[in-house]
């Protein structure tokens, strides 16, 4: 027969005796060969890189957020607030700041997204952690994963590509966001942000302070979410009173986080699309090359 005939003497039942064999070979250890070889795959396609880097990080980023919403929820609902900024990132700003708010204030959904003793704070019967599971799948199929498409989308378009072998960049030296350090910076500042308004503030002088840099976390534009939010906080004595006491009571706590949700969060989550506007990539130099430009290696 030659090589290249496409003819074959064996019989659909000796091709499923072979395939059965498959699915049920077994190693030492018990895993069964299918399991095995899928592995392999999904460690080699893991170790294939698309020689953008920027590209690559974002993508992997996302792949670790949506881990930790499907598989493990959060600690608390301070915790979330923090997720959802992160979602407003890793998707650059894809998904919609009223999703944010809805999901930070329903307690059947955060009852589902907390996983900790601390779910049961907000909803006396909280959902089941079986179903809790199930309805994050569920969210993040629906919402988290259309958003990181769109932010993928969007950074491929703006992603340098490194040819040469010698001029790739390993992604283990990438530590900045999408390896762009105003990105970085803004993020950073962004998050910082959001844990002393979840914190408290020591005086009105240190809320005032807050309020200004506000402009700058959100690239001006936290009006779209709430043009007064100086003077409305002024006016709700209830509101000033609850950002200025920090002494860790739970009713304060609780009021803060709704405030964050309603406000702080879905405006910090406008400005990553604007920032990557105007964001230049930088290459970082692992710490093998810097050594070795100085003869260290």
């Amino acid at each position: 027969m030659s090589e290249f005939d496409m003819t074959s003497t064996s019989t659909d039942e000796d091709v499923g005796d072979t395939l059965a064999d498959v699915e049920t070979v077994a190693d030492e250890t018990g895993h069964d060969m299918a399991d095995i070889v899928a592995d392999e795959i999904e460690d080699r396609l893991e170790a294939l890189e698309s020689g953008r880097p920027a590209l690559d990080k974002l993508h992997q980023d996302q792949r670790e957020l949506l881990t930790e919403w499907e598989r493990d929820g959060y600690e608390s609902r301070q915790d979330l607030l923090v997720a959802l900024l992160r979602v407003a990132w890793l998707s650059l700003g894809r998904v919609h700041p009223n999703w944010c708010v809805r999901v930070a204030r329903d307690n059947v959904l955060i009852s589902c997204l907390v996983t900790s003793e601390n779910r049961c704070r907000y909803r006396e019967d909280p959902v089941d952690l079986d179903s809790a599971r199930l309805h994050r799948r569920r969210l993040a199929k629906k919402y988290l994963r259309p958003a990181c498409r769109a932010g993928y989308r969007e950074m491929r378009a703006d992603a340098t590509e490194y040819v040469q072998e010698d001029n790739r960049v390993n992604l283990d030296d990438v530590s900045m966001f999408a390896m762009r350090p105003v990105l970085e910076w803004l993020m950073q500042k962004q998050e910082l942000a959001l844990s002393q308004f979840l914190g408290g503030f020591g005086s009105e002088d240190a809320l005032d302070r807050w309020l200004h840099r506000f402009d700058d976390l959100t690239l001006g534009q936290a009006h779209r979410v709430e043009a007064d939010l100086d003077w409305r906080i002024e006016l709700e004595r209830t509101a000033k009173n609850v950002l200025l006491e920090d002494s860790g009571r739970r009713p304060e706590e609780r009021r803060r986080e709704d405030m964050a949700a309603r406000y702080v969060v879905p405006a910090l989550s406008l400005a990553p699309s604007l920032a990557l506007e105007h964001a230049q990539e930088l290459r970082e130099e692992s710490d093998e090359n810097r050594l070795r430009e100085f003869d260290m290696r």
